[in-house]
């Protein structure tokens, strides 16, 4: 008998041995704090309000961004640079108190991530990918997005009164002459 007792603990080693303990369940985070401050203080919708000047604005740093490139080369790059560039209706700031943040206007994917810096693949309406990431950096929430063709950068800056987002939009390339650069005014629904 103490033989089989034996082989049963043996056989009983082996089989922890071939299958690992799962892994302990993960549990969510909560943030609080001055993070969850700033979450509560940018969630919502956003209207742009900026008019016709600012649009005129953004047409002026996509030329600006041009001006080095050839004649022939111009038309293709004005074209994909304004399609980028372009001035979105709204933008809604949603955050699920677990440090995750969504970025959505209408016409557009929702992009979402972590608040934390750790980048994600996503996808925009053109097809493009890049590596974006998301996080709070002395009170502004900074998308940074990265692919082969270059990179750019939106932040989002909340006025003191609460109700003005300004929202700065620099986009980069090898390719261009300068970066396209400009800042957009919305106003909280």
């Amino acid at each position: 008998m103490s033989n089989s007792l034996g082989r049963s603990a043996l056989l009983a080693l082996a089989w922890g041995c071939a299958h690992p303990a799962p892994p302990p369940p993960t549990t969510a985070v909560h943030v609080s704090g001055p993070e969850a401050e700033l979450q509560a203080r940018f969630a919502g919708t956003y209207v742009y309000a900026g008019g016709d000047a600012e649009r005129r604005a953004v047409s002026a740093a996509v030329e600006h961004a041009l001006s080095g490139l050839s004649f022939l080369a111009k038309p293709v790059a004005r074209s994909s640079l304004k399609q980028r560039a372009e001035v979105r209706d709204a933008y809604t700031l949603a955050f699920d108190g677990l440090g995750n943040a969504t970025l959505s206007s209408p016409g557009f994917p929702a992009e979402t991530g972590p608040l934390d810096g750790r980048p994600v693949v996503q996808e925009n309406r053109y097809g493009d990918k890049s590596q974006v990431t998301l996080r709070f950096v002395d009170g502004v929430l900074v998308q940074k997005g990265h692919s082969d063709d270059g990179g750019a950068q939106t932040d989002f800056r909340l006025a003191d009164d609460g109700a003005t987002l300004l929202v700065r939009r620099v986009m980069q390339s090898p390719q261009l002459s300068a970066p396209v650069d400009f800042t957009l005014t919305y106003r909280r629904q």
